[in-house]
Parts: C-alpha cells; structure tokens; sequence
C-alpha cells in the first residue's frame, strides 16, 4: 500500500475501506426502498426485491458498524467524547424515528379524521395509525446500536492490542446472545439491548461484535506494512471462519438477520473478510481504469454516511404521504431507489456543513 497512491486517498483515508462502506450505502438505500415501497415489502416475492434485500444485510450494517470500531481505535478522542458521542448517536436513533414515521403517521391519521379519503393511502383506522405511530417511535435501529457501542465498549480501546481479551469477548456474546434475546423486552430500558420485538432491528447483542471486531483490527491499518498483512490474512481467515460456520450451522440458533446465532455471524464476518479483499481488488482496478471520478462518489457516501442515512430515511418516511407503502412492483421500487440516492447525494451537498458526518 505504501508503493500503491492508489491504494489511500490525499487526506491518507483507506480507499477500499471507503469503497466497502460507501456501497454499503447504496446497498442500504435500495434495501430500503424495497422495504417501504416493493408490494411484498421485500418478503422474498420478487427478484428485484430479493436481490436488493440480499445486498443490504451483510454487505451493509456489519460493514457501518465494524468500520467504527477501527476509527474509534485509530482516533484521538478520549474516553468521555467517544461516550458522549455515543450518547448523541443514540438519541439521533429516536430523534429520526420521530421525523421519518412518528410524524408522517401522525399527519396521515389526523388526515383521515378530518376526511376518511385523506391520506387514502394508508391503511389502516386513523387511531390505530396513530398508535401505530407512537409504537414506531421506539425503533432500534442502527443508530441505537452505534451509539450503545460507542458508549459500552469504548473504554476497551486501552486494551487493542491485546490478543486475548476482544476475540473472548466476542466469542462470548455470540454465544451468550440467544438466551437474552426477550428478556424484559417489554421494558424500554432493555429493548436495544437484546429486545426481540418486530421494531427491534440491530439489537446490541450480538451485533456489537462487528464494533468489537473493528477495534481489534484496528492496528493493522496503522500502517502500510501491516495493513498488507491484514489483506493477506482476510482470504485465509475468511475461508476458516466460512468452513466453521458452515460444519456449525445446525448446531446454533439461525433465527432471521437481526438475530442470528453464532454460525450465521461466523458466516457473516467470513463474508466480510472476502468482501473487504474484493474492494481492495476493485478500487485498485477502476483507478488504473480512469475512473477515479466514479470512485469520488462512493468516497463521498462513505465520509458522509451519517447525513445520507438521516437524509435517505426522512425522504422514504414522508413519501408514504404521497404514493403510500408497498403500492409498487419491484422494478418501480426499484426506481424510487435510485432518485433517493440522487436525492440524498445532492440534499447532503447542500446542506454538509451541519456536519453530521462526524457522528457515525
């Protein structure tokens, strides 16, 4: 990497780093799309909609939230900031659940009180939209469980370089997680912690391992000789992980994405290990290619990826308003995807100076 300029961006970002998460972006807007507009709401009906659901899970969270532990590490901020800003991406979680559905929902059935063809398009009585809405507010997200990283295992940056302590510990939850998922859940408190609620999407337990995994990789991207290292070490520990999961996977719950036992995130991180080297081996090719200007684009998602996210989902919570949810065939929703990532790209350049960028 220290030969390759192609292989680091001029601020000294990691470019296929930004790569991986700036796809994940995209992955996540058309996930979405399909979620809020595909008529089957991505229930695997379609093969638009299977692809896309598909490329939003382990190619987009895993990556948002590993990618934070290894900045957390490679930072200089000190315990109590990393907390606070944990604390801040928490209560950003909630802040957007109530812009991108508490409020709409609110509006639409407030609409149908005052007409019954207001808002038409929404299902549902006007009170049991606005209980609905209310039930949507306490959404966990990831969001919630960025910041529940950043405030729960910050205090383990001291400890990186040890070669014990983090792989324990994740080990450890992966295990532990099946048999706190629903304990309490009813409470608030501990909802995203380990709630097994339908609005609990990225519960802290287990996906908090990708945070931990982050920190503890961190210190082979300190330098471009040990960052080669690690590039080397993806394909084989990737393939190592990838056999144990598949020789395991009957062993351990599987569950559904947001709550799956341990061979599945084995699986997962194997998965993520062979993408990472994949984007190295794409984002080294497309810059011999000339196409350092499309690159730009996905880099600037990656930096950006906090405005985009709040951006994208304000933008699909409030066109219920307008074309409803889950009206369209997946090639429509499809389309609605893509004007939102034009949409969130040009919005946040408008507008970047609120620097949400620095959160996430």
């Amino acid at each position: 990497m220290g030969n390759n300029p192609s292989a680091i961006l001029n601020n000294g970002r990691i470019r296929y780093l930004d790569l991986a998460r700036g796809i994940a972006v995209f992955f996540m807007i058309m996930q979405h799309a399909m979620i809020m507009h595909e008529s089957s709401g991505g229930e695997g009906h379609t093969i638009i909609g299977n692809i896309f659901i598909a490329l939003g899970t382990a190619p987009a969270a895993p990556v948002f939230i590993f990618f934070m532990g290894v900045f957390l590490v490679k930072s200089n901020k000190s315990l109590k900031e990393n907390m606070m800003r944990g604390v801040k991406l928490f209560l950003l979680g909630y802040g957007l659940n109530l812009i991108r559905f508490t409020i709409p929902l609110v509006i639409a059935g407030w609409g149908k009180m005052i007409s019954p063809g207001l808002f038409g398009v929404i299902s549902g009585e006007p009170h049991g939209i606005m209980n609905y809405a209310i039930y949507l507010f306490f959404t966990v997200d990831i969001f919630q469980l960025a910041g529940l990283s950043l405030i729960f295992f910050s205090a383990l940056k001291k400890y990186g370089d040890n070669k014990y302590l983090i792989p324990v510990l994740v080990l450890g939850i992966l295990l532990l997680s099946p048999y706190l998922w629903g304990i309490n859940d009813s409470v608030i408190l501990f909802m995203p912690l380990w709630g097994k609620s339908e609005i609990v999407d990225f519960p802290l337990f287990p996906w908090c391992i990708y945070f931990l995994l982050g920190m503890y990789l961190s210190k082979y991207f300190y330098t471009p000789t040990m960052e080669r290292k690690v590039k080397k070490g993806f394909i084989i520990v990737g393939g190592f992980l990838a056999l144990i999961g598949c020789i395991t996977i009957g062993n351990f719950p599987i569950g559904d994405y947001y709550r799956s036992g341990f061979s599945v995130h084995i699986l997962i991180i194997s998965f993520l290990f062979f993408w990472l080297s994949m984007c190295d081996y794409i984002v080294k090719k497309m810059s011999r290619k000339g196409f350092d200007r499309f690159l730009n684009i996905i880099f600037f998602w990656s930096s950006n990826v906090t405005g985009i996210y709040v951006i994208q989902w304000i933008l699909f919570g409030w066109s219920i308003l307008i074309i409803g949810s889950n009206r369209m065939p997946d090639y429509a929703a499809m389309v609605i995807g893509l004007l939102v990532v034009i949409m969130s790209h040009f919005i946040y350049g408008k507008i970047k100076h609120i620097q949400l960028k620095s959160l996430f």
